[in-house]
C-alpha cells in the first residue's frame, strides 16, 4: 500500500527508558497543530494514567477482536502486552488538519512506513546518550524489578539496532534540547511541502498560459 494523508504522520520511537513519551507529551505542548494518537492496549491502568488520555485500555480479547475486525493500521507486542494504533486517528487527524503523532516502536513505525506514503512520514529515533544511562533511567523510574530492568535492557539493545530505518536519528542528552530538534525538523519538512505546493501551482499556472 501506499496511502497519500493530507497531513504528515510523525512518529517517535525509542527504547524504553530513552523518553519518548516524555518527549512526545512536550512536543504537543510546543506545537498546537500536532495531535497525539492515543493508542490501544491491553496491559493494566498504571496508577497515574488515565483511560483514553494516555491509552485506551481494553482486555486481550477485546483487543484481538477489534485486531480481527482489521481496527488498527498497526499492533505490536511488548512484554507480553498488545498495543495498536486505531485507523480512527489518522480520519481524525485530517478533518482537524493536524499532524498525527505516533509513540510506538520501531515494528509498529515499519508497518506504518509500509502502508503510507513516505512522503507523509517524518520518524525519528530517540537513542539514551549510554548504555549506562539507560539502566540508570530504568531504575529511576522505579516500575520495575532487576530482572524486568535486564530484560528492558537486553530487549533495547536489540531495537537500536533499527536505528538506520528512520530518516532521523536523536541522541536524548537534554530532554528540552531534543524537543526543540524535533520541532524544528518538523518545521523544516512543512516549509519544504509549503515551498513544494507552492512551485506546484506556479508550474500550473504556466503550463495552462
Amino acid at each position: 500500500m501506499n496511502i497519500e494523508t493530507s497531513n504528515k504522520l510523525i512518529i517517535i520511537s525509542s527504547p524504553s527508558g530513552a523518553g519518548k513519551t516524555t518527549l512526545c507529551k512536550l512536543l504537543i505542548k510546543k506545537m498546537k497543530n500536532i495531535h497525539l494518537s492515543i493508542s490501544y492496549t491491553s496491559r493494566s491502568k498504571r496508577l497515574n494514567e488515565i483511560n483514553g488520555k494516555d491509552y485506551f485500555f481494553v482486555s486481550k480479547k477485546k483487543f484481538e477482536e477489534l485486531k480481527k475486525n482489521n481496527y488498527f493500521i498497526e499492533t505490536a507486542k511488548n512484554f507480553n502486552h498488545l498495543y495498536g494504533s486505531p485507523f480512527l486517528n489518522i480520519h481524525k487527524s485530517n478533518k482537524r488538519k493536524q499532524h498525527l503523532l505516533f509513540d510506538i516502536d520501531w515494528k509498529g513505525a515499519r508497518k506504518i512506513r509500509n502502508n503510507y506514503n513516505k512522503k507523509n512520514i517524518i520518524d525519528f529515533f530517540i537513542l539514551p546518550p549510554s548504555k549506562t544511562e539507560l539502566r540508570r533511567r530504568l531504575i529511576k523510574r522505579g516500575r520495575d524489578n532487576h530482572k524486568e530492568i535486564k530484560l528492558r535492557l537486553s530487549y533495547a539493545l536489540e531495537e537500536m539496532k533499527h536505528y538506520n530505518e528512520y530518516k532521523y536519528v536523536l541522541i536524548n542528552e537534554n530532554v528540552m534540547k531534543t524537543v526543540n530538534d524535533i520541532k524544528k525538523i518538523i518545521e523544516y519538512n512543512e516549509l519544504i511541502l509549503n515551498h513544494n505546493n507552492m512551485l506546484k501551482s506556479k508550474l500550473k499556472k504556466i503550463i495552462n498560459i
